[in-house]
């Protein structure tokens, strides 16, 4: 094995094809006339392959081969024009052409739309006047709150207070050791009928339950503070607020307004 250098098996396919320079050829025809199986490989492959021309002959044009030389390579390379293929062409024209229709379509709207926003905001005028934003009182609260006692207790028939106004020294001591207050505030014309004691704002607060003359039931909510006069009303049932003493009080009730107003008056409150 002298004669020629080693050729690889991909040389060797490529010399059955007959895509090899006249010069390397040369060299893998010396190189099989020196290793006869490799010899016998080729001539086997050749069999091969005509048997495959033979059983599927190739059509009258030319034959384009994957490979070519190097001077055939100089002119492009041209498909034949089919209707199959033109129609092709047209579609992927015509796609193109969609494509930036659509593409030009939708930057004008963009650019209108973000157009028409700015025209808006610039033209938009300032407003000079104050705006007045109506925010409830610490008062108003807790009239509120007391609003939401009375439901919760003075419609209950069969427990409205925890300890009974029968029991009066015993009812004063309890609420004067847990609120502060020193002794219930007595209402003309109504008869105190108990009281319990409520969780507020870092205090307790004292629910003391009265009932009118009229049958009305009315709510005295009393806790240590110093608020400012307020009112809630809320579905037929209506609070006052208002502070003496270093405390604050909210009567409520579904009585009607201008009793609850006399009452508060009675009880030291605005007029």
């Amino acid at each position: 094995m002298t004669g020629a250098s080693r050729v690889s098996e991909a040389e060797l396919h490529a010399f059955v094809d007959g895509q090899l320079s006249d010069e390397r050829a040369l060299a893998v025809a010396v190189w099989l006339a020196e290793n006869p199986r490799d010899g016998v490989r080729v001539d086997g492959w050749r069999a091969q392959n005509d048997a495959i021309q033979r059983a599927f002959p190739p059509p009258a044009r030319e034959r384009v081969t994957l490979a070519f030389r190097a001077s055939e390579t100089d002119a492009p390379l041209t498909l034949p024009s089919t209707p199959a293929i033109e129609d092709f062409r047209m579609r992927r024209r015509r796609r193109r052409t969609l494509s930036m229709v659509v593409t030009f379509v939708a930057g004008a709207l963009a650019a209108g739309a973000l157009a028409l926003f700015v025209e808006r905001m610039t033209a938009r005028p300032i407003p000079t006047d104050p705006i007045f934003v109506e925010v409830a009182t610490v008062s108003d609260e807790f009239a509120r709150r007391a609003v939401e006692a009375w439901r919760t207790y003075a419609r209950d028939p069969a427990r409205p207070v925890e300890v009974d106004a029968r029991d009066m020294a015993g009812l004063t001591k309890w609420l004067k050791e847990r609120t502060g207050l020193a002794r219930p505030p007595v209402i003309a014309a109504a008869r105190l009928l108990g009281g319990r004691v409520l969780p507020a704002h870092g205090e307790n607060a004292a629910f003391l339950l009265y009932r009118l003359n009229s049958g009305d039931l009315v709510a005295l909510l009393a806790e240590p503070g110093a608020r400012s006069p307020g009112a809630y009303s809320a579905s037929g049932v209506s609070a006052r607020a208002w502070s003496l003493g270093g405390f604050d009080y909210a009567l409520a009730g579904a009585a009607p307004g201008n009793r609850l107003d006399a009452i508060v008056a009675e009880l030291g409150g605005p007029r």
